[in-house]
């Protein structure tokens, strides 16, 4: 059965600084596709992270329920290290979710998303 699930989309006013976060200090690569209103950076798996810009007029106000995506990294410790050196090194929950540790941090938009180290 092929999943059908494709991707995450995260809505941000300041595509060109959220596009910087993803592509260099995550080190997703350059994204497949980009432009002034969306970027789509292609994940393992089939699977793509999008960037959607908005204005704060239109933007959705956050709330707990808001969506956040996971990413299994192999090199957790060097990306850790990247987030700190730029300033986004704050975790805000580190938990033991699922039998392994779970990092979780801020976007530069205060989008949520967690890192996991590979096995």
């Amino acid at each position: 059965m092929k999943d059908n699930l494709c991707g995450v989309v995260i809505e941000v006013e300041n595509l060109v600084a959220t596009r910087s976060f993803y592509r260099d200090i995550l080190q997703l690569g350059n994204p497949v596709m980009d432009s002034n209103f969306w970027v789509e950076f292609r994940l393992p798996g089939d699977f793509s992270l999008f960037l959607k810009k908005v204005y704060s007029s239109r933007k959705q106000k956050k709330n707990c329920n808001g969506v956040s995506w996971i990413y299994r990294v192999d090199n957790i410790g060097n990306i850790i290290s990247r987030l700190e050196l730029y300033g986004y090194g704050e975790i805000y929950e580190k938990s033991e979710e699922m039998g392994e540790s779970v990092y979780t941090f801020k976007d530069p938009e205060g989008n949520l998303f967690h890192l996991i180290p590979s096995p």
